[in-house]
């Protein structure tokens, strides 16, 4: 009587801890063929993404803006600060220096994570190709295989910032741990703030893109998310929050990433911790794709409540659209008596897109960001400072620049061909976009500005130069900016959400017109006030590296020579445009 066998097992009769080592091998032979295809998956969609990003070329300028920005100043105020205080050194407040990178690393972390959810919500939630791909490789696949691009993608920044900061405080202080440290920590950020925020935006999207109510007013969500944002900060209770959860973030796990970053400096940094700290990339990437999956499984199968619209304000023809609201068309008739019809219609047309898109003008608020502190001030105390005018001034100059005239022919969209092979002059072009700037804000900006004046109060004489100055910043600045933005015009859309896209200026361009404003305000302000010489002359030199120094003199003789080309700029720049729009050609 023969003994019992598996038929698969060749007539070999069966072992039970060979069926367990079996199991055991069979589940690595899918764990390796799991993270083979998203790895696989992964460096596909990388690629794809660094594609795209090549092609438009001004993703490669936001990225090595940002780089290049946050870098410098990252990697400059180290270099200070190793070379000032060093990190064994007491600081003057009631925390350590290791207490304090603690808390400091922990909310930067969530502020990273915050970054990677809102991104996923808005362009990195889908697939490309996603039928294609799910019904060849399991969910889990594909999530594993997203989740290794967005952490490379954010090493993309996290690497070269950690770096410049590392290299920064090792040159200021003499000290180069943070050298081997600094690449390590941002590996492991990374990795959690990418495997902790990509599902959870991912949820968010699903509720986005899935529930009805959420999707059909989409737009004005957007707007009142917004609205509600500039409140916080406004009021400080953003700044509160971060001051409330700094100290408890202390002792978050994210907190143990400053341990790794400072380990063998004079911090006395926590070795376990440290050694925690890595730990959490397995543990945390692991949980996350299980996570992942579950919430993916629901959403990439599931179908949106609504179809996505684009954005179709770029197909008005200026010849045909003749059907906009009565009132625009009296008005185009009245500008029609005064600067001719082609003018006026290319002037009313710009306001009819904008109002089309008004998501689009959410940029325009950029330059509040910067003042957040100061508008916060005001808005507690009650009390205007005196500079709040000529702050003012520049706000309304910048955005009643770059609102119609810093991507003119971008704006044109599909419509552009039309505009081109009409008989619209480059002079009447250029004019119109200035005009259409100029009618909006100029009141408004003017009233603005008075009556920030009259609240602080000013003197007659200032309060007669900052209303006057008012008008002429916004036309000034409007040649300038038309100028720049037919050098460095954008034509393609970006996402503001995954199915809403608007046009707006590249980020060459902002930058370009930006910096010339700066400039302008401090050559100004040395030559109005020569009071500030001192002042300035010193900061620049505690600034210089290499015990490099610069005199008041000096610093007064650059302001009044830099006002002269400052000065011929707009004319410049607008002499451009003009030549530039006679000069295109349609393919």
């Amino acid at each position: 009587m023969s003994e019992s066998t598996d038929p698969r097992s060749s007539g070999t009769p069966t072992d039970p801890g060979s069926r367990g080592r079996s199991t055991a091998a069979n589940a690595r032979g899918v764990g390796l063929h799991t993270l083979r295809h998203g790895l696989t998956l992964g460096r596909v969609d990388l690629r794809r993404v660094l594609r795209k990003s090549v092609d438009r070329k001004s993703q490669l300028l936001a990225y090595g803006f940002v780089v290049l920005m946050f870098g410098g100043l990252g990697g400059y105020g180290a270099y200070l600060f190793g070379r000032e205080v060093g990190i064994g050194a007491g600081l003057p407040f009631d925390y350590t220096v290791l207490e304090a990178a603690r808390g400091g690393f922990a909310v930067l972390w969530l502020f990273f994570a915050v970054i990677v959810a809102v991104r996923t919500v808005g362009t990195r939630g889908t697939l490309e190709n996603d039928v294609g791909v799910l019904s060849v490789v399991p969910t889990r696949e594909a999530v594993l295989g997203v989740l290794l691009s967005e952490f490379c993608l954010g090493l993309a920044y996290t690497l070269p910032l950690f770096g410049v900061v590392a290299v920064g405080y090792s040159v200021g202080a003499g000290t180069y741990a943070l050298l081997a440290t600094a690449p390590v920590v941002a590996v492991a950020a990374s990795a959690t703030a990418v495997a902790v925020a990509y599902p959870v935006g991912l949820a968010i999207r699903h509720v986005v893109t899935r529930i009805e109510f959420v999707a059909r007013h989409k737009g004005p969500l957007i707007v009142l998310v917004f609205v509600a944002y500039m409140a916080l900060i406004l009021s400080d209770a953003l700044g509160n929050v971060v001051l409330t959860i700094f100290e408890p973030m202390q002792a978050a796990p994210t907190a143990w990433f400053a341990d790794l970053l400072l380990l063998g400096s004079p911090a006395d940094a926590s070795p376990l911790r440290a050694a925690l700290a890595l730990a959490l990339v397995p543990l945390v990437g692991a949980a996350s794709v299980a996570v992942t999956t579950r919430v993916a499984d629901r959403h990439w199968f599931a179908d949106p409540v609504l179809a996505g619209t684009g954005d179709d304000d770029a197909d008005v023809d200026p010849n045909t659209d003749r059907h906009g609201d009565g009132l625009l068309l009296r008005v185009e008739d009245a500008l029609g008596g005064v600067v001719g019809r082609g003018t006026a219609a290319v002037t009313v047309l710009a306001w009819k897109r904008s109002a089309r898109a008004p998501l689009k003008l959410l940029y325009v608020a950029y330059p509040l960001l910067f003042a957040i502190g100061f508008i916060g001030d005001i808005v507690q105390t009650g009390e205007i400072p005196s500079f709040a005018p000529a702050g003012a001034l520049l706000f309304v100059a910048w955005a009643g620049a770059v609102v119609f005239t810093l991507n003119p022919l971008g704006d044109q969209g599909s419509a552009l061909p039309a505009t081109v092979l009409s008989n619209l002059s480059g002079r009447k072009f250029v004019g119109a976009h200035v005009l259409a700037g100029a009618i909006v804000t100029v009141p408004l900006g003017t009233l603005l500005v008075a009556a920030l004046a009259l609240a602080v109060p000013l003197e007659s004489d200032a309060l007669a130069a900052l209303v006057a100055g008012t008008p002429a910043s916004v036309l000034v600045g409007s040649l300038f900016a038309v100028g720049v933005g037919m050098a460095f015009p954008r034509y393609e859309a970006v996402n503001i959400t995954r199915s809403t896209k608007a046009v707006v200026p590249s980020l060459v361009a902002f930058a370009t017109y930006s910096l010339y404003l700066v400039l302008v305000v401090a050559a100004a302000g040395i030559v109005y006030e020569p009071a500030v010489e001192p002042l300035v002359a010193g900061v620049v030199s505690w600034l210089l590296p290499f015990g490099w120094s610069i005199t008041a003199d000096a610093v007064a003789l650059g302001a009044r020579v830099a006002l002269v080309p400052l000065a011929v700029a707009p004319f410049a720049s607008v002499w451009y445009a003009v030549r530039r729009f006679d000069a295109v050609t349609v393919d």
